[in-house]
């Protein structure tokens, strides 16, 4: 059992009152509850590889931590901070690593996540199937696509994190959707 220490008793929950920003809402603990498991989504199919993953998320909510009260005095918006921090130290981890070309061989064979069995749509599988080809496009469209279509982000809320226009995240989409859809249509999947 944790063993409640300073930094717990700092950690109040608030409760909303109108007006206030996401960041007033919640600690840094809800915040990690709140966020983990999309950051950690997002990172795993940046890099293919769970370890590093959960060391990416790490790193974010170490930086969160550290820029709290900053990020919170200039009411920036929680979500897109995380995860535009994220995708930083997912870049910064693969140019430390010097495993790009690494990275793209690992992420062609990585396994479909799993089927459910009581899946009567067959929806799994099919997701299953998309990710398998999801995994042949360049990084930066498969990014894209991950966040648009997993994460539900925005134009906006891509371009906040890929620190691009959404001008060129629109292109970016648009391309990526061409290429999987070809794909999709190359293996059968779609007429």
């Amino acid at each position: 059992m944790k063993d409640p220490g300073k930094k717990d008793h700092q950690m109040i929950e608030r409760l909303p009152e109108p007006g206030q920003s996401e960041m007033d809402r919640m600690d840094l603990e809800g915040a990690m509850e709140t966020y983990q498991s999309a950051l950690l989504r997002y990172a795993a199919r940046v890099l293919a590889n769970d370890a590093a993953a959960h060391d990416v998320v790490q790193e974010t909510f170490i930086r969160l931590h550290g820029n709290w009260e900053r990020i919170r005095a200039k009411g920036v918006p929680l979500r897109g901070w995380l995860m535009r921090t994220a995708h930083n130290v997912a870049v910064d981890y693969i140019r430390k690593e010097s495993r790009l070309r690494l990275l793209h061989e690992r992420q062609s064979r990585l396994s479909p996540p799993p089927c459910s069995a009581g899946d009567p749509g067959g929806r799994d599988e099919r997701m299953a199937l998309v990710m398998r080809h999801l995994n042949t496009l360049k990084p930066k469209e498969r990014e894209v696509l991950v966040l648009r279509l997993q994460e539900e982000m925005s134009y906006k809320e891509i371009a906040d994190v890929l620190g691009r226009s959404e001008g060129y995240v629109g292109t970016l989409i648009h391309a990526a959707t061409r290429k999987l859809t070809q794909s999709l249509r190359k293996a059968g999947v779609l007429s």
